[in-house]
């Protein structure tokens, strides 16, 4: 008897039959009828041929003997014959899906089916889909107030007002500890399955955007150099070093930082290319030493200049844009130290250390542009 037949039962039984009650109700419907009697013999009565005492196939006998409810075996007897009319995309039981998926509204089902919603309320099917949808999360509102509160102390201490430097440093703490707990989140996550092909896309995409957006602020940091240094004002003695600063030279520290970071760009291929899990680690941990280097360099370049970040805008600008760049690096070489302390756990290249790459890629590439503008051309 096909799974049709069994549909044009179901509207005659009562609401919430599960079991052995849903069974009982479907033998009284055949006894009186008749027209369902192969279907679900009756108790005592053995069919010829079957594989079991009462001509039952083994999901009905595992719903017979309280095993499965009724809906659920209804479920797999008409899945065929539905996705064949309608062409729906296979579905899942509660039992099988994420927890993630557990938010999303039932699929809808044909009529029949619907009239035994108290019974299918334990397995109801659910569209299955390759997203991660996400529970509600506190850490985008602590990180949003921790990066306003950091912003807030960075101006207040610019301006020497007291207790601004406290307050810059509390919203940085802030912003540290709600990135540690929300990567920590998403690691746990990616353990249980959550993030499938198009979700992992999707979180390279998210790094592609955070760059753009970085590039962005070196964009604007780099125009002011351009700006003051190619049309000079009366503030400045019309001209570019103002007077009593002497440039920064392109051929000495800075030449070497440049070529730390390009050895640095070449390590980081090795490392997102290579096979070998020993080769894979030795290269992150030489662009990890490379970036520590770079930053070893800047401080005591920093030391040796002759002006300060107050002296003229030449000090401000040469300072705030290499100051940025060296805390892009600073979190480049963290995030790549987080990735060779996952790497051993999987043993493969993933979504973490790609991006960590890229961006480790976005810091050696905006340095050209540093190097070129403000160190070679003098701007």
């Amino acid at each position: 008897m096909s799974a049709r037949s069994l549909l044009r039962l179901l509207p005659k039984l009562p609401l919430g039959a599960a079991g052995q009650d849903g069974l009982q109700a479907m033998r009284m419907l055949s006894t009186s009828t008749g027209e369902f009697q192969s279907l679900v013999p009756t108790q005592g009565k053995k069919q010829e041929g079957s594989s079991n005492a009462f001509g039952m196939s083994p999901v009905l006998q595992q719903a017979r003997q309280g095993q499965l409810s009724f809906a659920s075996h209804l479920h797999t007897m008409s899945k065929d014959d539905e996705e064949r009319k309608t062409g729906v995309l296979p579905t899942i039981t509660a039992q099988q899906m994420p927890k993630s998926l557990m938010v999303l509204p039932p699929k809808s089902t044909s009529g029949a089916a619907r009239s035994m919603g108290g019974a299918a309320n334990a397995t109801s099917a659910f569209a299955a889909h390759p997203y991660h949808v996400l529970p509600p999360s506190p850490w985008p509102y602590f990180a949003g107030n921790g990066a306003g509160l950091a912003c807030l102390g960075m101006t207040l201490f610019f301006h020497a007002i007291p207790h601004g430097g406290a307050l810059m440093l509390t919203g940085i703490g802030s912003i540290a500890v709600t990135a540690t707990a929300w990567w920590r989140d998403c690691i746990i996550e990616s353990d249980m399955g959550m993030h499938t092909e198009i979700v992992k896309r999707n979180l390279i995409s998210g790094v592609w955007l955070f760059i753009v957006s970085e590039a962005v602020l070196f964009f604007g940091l780099l125009w002011s150099c351009i700006h003051l240094g190619m049309a000079p004002n009366v503030n400045i003695q019309m001209q570019w070093p103002p007077v009593g600063i002497e440039a920064v030279g392109w051929d000495k520290r800075a030449l070497v930082m440049s070529a730390v970071l390009a050895a640095s760009y070449y390590s980081a291929n090795v490392a997102v290319v290579s096979k070998d899990p020993k080769m894979v680690m030795g290269a992150l941990a030489t662009t990890m030493g490379l970036g520590f280097m770079f930053l070893g360099d800047q401080y005591v370049e920093y030391n040796e200049l002759p002006f300060t970040i107050t002296d003229s805008p030449y000090g401000s600008t040469f300072f705030v844009t290499t100051g940025f760049h060296g805390l892009h690096v600073l979190l480049g070489a963290v995030w790549l130290a987080v990735s060779a302390a996952m790497y051993p756990r999987y043993n493969q290249v993933g979504v973490g250390m790609k991006g960590a790459i890229l961006y480790w890629h976005f810091v050696d590439i905006v340095w050209i542009a540093v190097y070129g503008i403000i160190y070679v051309a003098q701007l």
